[in-house]
């Protein structure tokens, strides 16, 4: 059983996406959809291309651009289009693949399982809880995904990185300095739960925090955690 981490007041800070709301069958619902509307527009534009093969282009690419920190989801498009075509897409056919796809990350997005019963475990020992996650590239829309799964009263102190400061979490430490200030600590009397070494782990680390991974894949990781969970509930044992 790994050792408890305690402080006299320390804090808590969460990640959002894929640590504590759950978005992996929204966006297979949702690419899928983009992958046959883009198809249709490349096909009325003269250009033929194997379905599979689009939509493991469309896979792909937004996984690129999410670990590089593009989160302009009208970029994600139109990048795939022109890797089929020389023509830059009109600006409103981006603009409803955009919508859709977000319209249907908050209707299906759902949080884990053992999210809430976790809040309020951490709450209830008298944990101050934050809320640390980048922008989504469309202005307001975080916020919006927060409030549709009921999660605003649990924390303490909430922060969108790119719109409550400049720079993301994978481009500057100053989105965890900012959280741990909201919180009135110190970043090296909190610590960062997230699932993501190049976003979460690695700012938090560098401005003093200490981390948890939650680990749901079994992947290579380069950056290592103070610890290393596989799901939130696991957090009981450390906390």
């Amino acid at each position: 059983m790994p050792k408890k981490i305690t402080f006299k007041k320390g804090g808590i800070i969460f990640d959002f996406d894929d640590t504590i709301a759950s978005t992996k069958t929204s966006k297979n619902i949702v690419l899928k959809s983009i992958s046959s509307k883009i198809y249709e527009y490349l096909k009325k534009r003269g250009i033929n291309i194997n379905p599979s093969k689009l939509y493991k282009t469309i896979c792909n690419l937004t996984q690129k651009m999410d670990a590089k920190g593009i989160y302009d989801r009208n970029l994600w498009w139109s990048s795939v289009v022109r890797k089929f075509s020389k023509k830059e897409p009109s600006k409103s056919f981006l603009d409803n693949l955009t919508q859709e796809y977000w319209k249907t990350v908050i209707e299906k997005s759902t949080l884990y399982r053992d999210t809430i019963s976790i809040l309020s475990y951490l709450k209830n020992k008298g944990y101050p809880l934050g809320l640390l996650t980048d922008t989504d590239g469309t202005k307001g829309m975080k916020f919006k995904r927060i409030e549709a799964l009921n999660l605003k009263n649990w924390f303490n102190a909430i922060i969108v990185a790119g719109e409550g400061t400049r720079e993301t979490k994978l481009k500057n430490t100053t989105p965890f300095f900012l959280i741990s200030k909201k919180l009135n600590l110190k970043p090296e009397e909190c610590v960062l739960v997230g699932d993501n070494p190049s976003t979460d782990i690695r700012g938090a680390k560098k401005t003093g925090m200490l981390t948890i991974l939650v680990k749901r894949k079994n992947n290579k990781i380069k950056i290592r955690p103070d610890r290393i969970i596989r799901r939130l509930i696991e957090l009981r044992r450390i906390f």
